[in-house]
């Protein structure tokens, strides 16, 4: 139980992490 809630912020700073390396490279 608490290994999962603990998966579900590490995949939301994940994606954030992609999401602004993307978006940096594309400015």
């Amino acid at each position: 139980m608490n290994q999962y809630n603990s998966s579900i912020p590490k995949f939301i700073v994940s994606v954030f992490l992609i999401v602004t390396g993307f978006f940096s490279s594309t400015i």
